[in-house]
């Protein structure tokens, strides 16, 4: 699927120079006026030269800079309408949902999917708002009769990728791609063997680095919303996603099917004896 110039921009932040990232962070804050002006006028309000500029559509795989506001043009358009804060979070979380499905990849899901129903150990290592997002992907997959643990501390997580081998699977969550507590362990399971998935926000970090496969999600940094709080919804979406992938396994469906079932009766028999 071809990606978004925003996508584009998201993902190879960290390999662009800082004067190219002081670019990119002028765009994602005045995306909305980019296409009303030109390249010298760029250069000027952001103290490079017109030759930084051009380089820097190019590493984001545009053929110039005129190429990139067409195409910055498209996304960066906004639903005209009452902005109060129903429709403001409406509109983030559409933006949010599009960009995660604009970066997925088939081909990398379906890997993922596989290395999970392989796997003899599942971990999945997050830390705050990712650990949630770890212990939630934990439930959906022991319904599953998967063996998988989530891992929110960073103590847990070093004991637990020492004792994994070749047979096991780690999946790391990490927006910023930089959380070293959660990129120690994964090294440290990659050291004895065992295969690592990351889903993050950027490529070209240590995270990615350690990762065998990186999915990635867009950065709230991008939607220029600093108020909004939810760091975890596309993260969220790709869960979901690898959860209805891996229910295409007709006996991994079944053992949810049988699970639900039997927590539905154990409850109903409780509350009948109470």
């Amino acid at each position: 699927m071809h990606r978004s110039v925003l996508d584009e921009l998201q993902l190879q932040y960290h390999a662009l120079s800082q004067k190219e990232k002081e670019i990119a962070d002028y765009i994602v804050q005045h995306k909305s006026s980019i296409q009303n002006i030109n390249i010298r006028e760029l250069a000027d309000h952001t103290h490079s030269s017109t030759s930084t500029i051009t380089r820097f559509c190019k590493k984001i795989h545009c053929e110039s800079f005129v190429d990139f506001k067409i195409r910055l043009s498209r996304e960066a358009d906004k639903p005209a309408g009452n902005h109060n804060s129903f429709t403001q979070i409406q509109n983030i979380y559409n933006e949010i949902i599009n960009s995660t499905a604009d970066m997925m990849h088939e081909d990398d899901f379906e890997l993922v999917v596989q290395k999970i129903k392989k796997a003899n150990r599942v971990q999945v290592y997050g830390l705050g708002s990712s650990g949630l997002s770890a212990l939630e992907f934990k439930y959906r997959l022991m319904r599953m009769n998967i063996t998988i643990d989530a891992m929110t501390d960073s103590h847990m997580m070093i004991m637990s990728a020492a004792l994994l081998n070749e047979n096991d699977l780690i999946i790391g969550l990490s927006n910023s791609g930089q959380t070293s507590e959660i990129i120690e362990a994964m090294r440290i399971g990659k050291k004895n063997g065992a295969a690592t998935i990351s889903i993050t926000n950027y490529k070209h970090t240590s995270l990615t680095d350690v990762s065998d496969i990186s999915l990635y999600t867009p950065s709230l940094h991008r939607m220029g919303d600093t108020q909004f709080i939810n760091s975890q919804l596309a993260i969220i979406y790709v869960l979901d996603v690898l959860s209805m992938l891996l229910l295409n396994d007709k006996t991994l469906l079944k053992k949810r099917q049988d699970t639900i079932e039997t927590l539905y009766y154990s409850l109903n028999d409780d509350h009948q004896n109470n």
